[in-house]
């Protein structure tokens, strides 16, 4: 820890009021004066030094319960301080620590924290997704008379990311999006029949939406939904990560920088997740740059893991994908791939290699009629194709519009304002525009 010492406002005052008797000791030439003089401004003074021959040594140790929450859920925060001297000794009592808090959750925290490692908490609740840094942390060390503090700064961070908390949305029909099984051109029924569904003994962890309730009955134990692999509905979630169709006014997510827009994009990807694979549906997830959508335990910066990662979301894993997009942000689009191709040989790649021939959905913002043309390159494999987009300049549709009407995808332009559940009610439907406002 950075430290430095100063004077509090006592110890400020005993100098005045030293300075003062020093004065008057002149003037009058009592020595009883001038000795209360040499003692007021003596005694902070004695203090700082004090607290250089000691020289406090402060631990602080920041924990977060969960690290991950879900927007509109709350966190707690528990601080743990250490004091100990330079020779070793334990010291007790409290001591003063300003933490440093984001105004989204809360602002600063000012706390008095036991010195013997008893935790002090505090609670955030933050309302909007992203990730949030908290800290750093000063402590505030005295003496035992509050003349004089020792400030030794704290510069580690802890993080605490937001997650998406997921709208619901509506009941359509399964043939608006044209979800498919291993058959692409198979239109799926709204939920799995009684043939294509098989049941299984529950494990823990699995769902209770899952349950079996009559299969349960049936064999005195809890049993749950298992489906058959070879109907699963599937569906191809694109969200557009690339920075330049996100151009509105800049905001941040946290510590992520971010649009009104792009927040909309990522609070309808996960409504979209969450709708879907509670619907027995597996949900392949990625970005126009050909890569999976993080999920809550993954470090973005192995990039090797990351590219290898699977894209397929189902029920088991939605929450994970949902954490996922706490980190998610605009980013520039990279010159090239992996492999040294384009971002739309990545894209294409991916749906090789994942044989996605399921019909796609893209959430994208302000798309060019370029960027448009390299969607559509590297999805070709796909059966179908629908977009949603969020529009940043009122009254004027993304260029990248027309070009996917022309190749028959249906596409919706919202404004950032829109709920989701509209937009995601009017797919599929032959109308453009959603634009309810929330």
């Amino acid at each position: 820890m950075d430290s430095r010492a100063r004077f509090t406002g006592r110890g400020w005052a005993f100098l005045g009021a030293g300075a003062l008797c020093l004065l008057l000791a002149t003037w009058l030439g009592r020595k009883d004066v001038l000795a209360l003089a040499l003692f007021l401004g003596g005694a902070p003074l004695f203090a700082a030094l004090s607290l250089y021959v000691v020289k406090p040594r402060v631990l602080l140790k920041r924990g977060v319960d969960p690290a991950l929450v879900t927007a509109g859920d709350s966190a707690v925060v528990r601080l743990r301080v250490r004091h100990r001297t330079r020779r070793g000794g334990t010291v007790t009592g409290a001591v003063a620590v300003h933490e440093t808090v984001p105004e989204p959750l809360g602002g600063d925290r000012e706390l008095s924290v036991a010195a013997s490692g008893e935790p002090a908490a505090y609670t955030v609740r933050p309302r909007r997704r992203g990730v949030y840094a908290l800290g750093p942390a000063t402590v505030r060390v005295a003496d035992p008379f509050g003349l004089a503090a020792e400030l030794l700064d704290a510069s580690e961070r802890t993080s605490l990311h937001v997650a998406p908390d997921p709208v619901e949305l509506p009941e359509i029909s399964a043939d608006r999006l044209r979800e498919s099984g291993t058959d692409p051109s198979r239109t799926a029924q709204p939920q799995p029949g009684p043939d294509n569904v098989t049941t299984r003994e529950y494990r823990h962890g699995d769902p209770m939406r899952r349950v079996h309730w009559a299969a349960s009955a049936k064999h005195g134990r809890l049993m749950v939904r298992q489906e058959d692999p070879r109907s699963t509905r599937r569906l191809t979630l694109v969200l557009d990560r690339e920075e330049a169709s996100w151009p509105g006014e800049r905001l941040w997510a946290g510590v992520l920088p971010s649009t009104a827009e792009f927040e909309w994009a990522v609070s309808f990807t996960a409504a979209v997740l969450e709708h879907l694979t509670q619907r027995e549906t597996a949900v392949h997830a990625l970005d126009t740059f050909g890569r999976p959508l993080p999920r809550g335990g993954e470090d973005d910066d192995d990039a090797p893991a990351h590219a290898a990662a699977v894209t397929a979301v189902t029920d088991d894993g939605a929450e994970d994908a949902r954490h996922g997009l706490a980190r998610v942000r605009p980013e520039p689009a990279p010159r090239t791939s992996a492999t040294g191709g384009t971002a739309e040989d990545a894209l294409a790649d991916r749906f090789d290699r994942d044989g996605l021939v399921h019909p796609v959905l893209l959430v994208s913002g302000d798309l060019t009629a370029p960027a448009a043309e390299r969607v559509l390159g590297g999805t070709q494999r796909a059966a179908a194709g629908s977009a949603v987009l969020v529009g940043s300049s009122p009254g004027r549709d993304p260029d990248g519009a027309a070009v996917l009407e022309a190749a028959g995808w249906s596409v919706v332009v919202v404004p950032a304002s829109a709920a989701p559940e509209d937009a995601w009610a009017q797919l599929g439907t032959g109308a453009r525009t959603a634009g309810a406002v929330r």
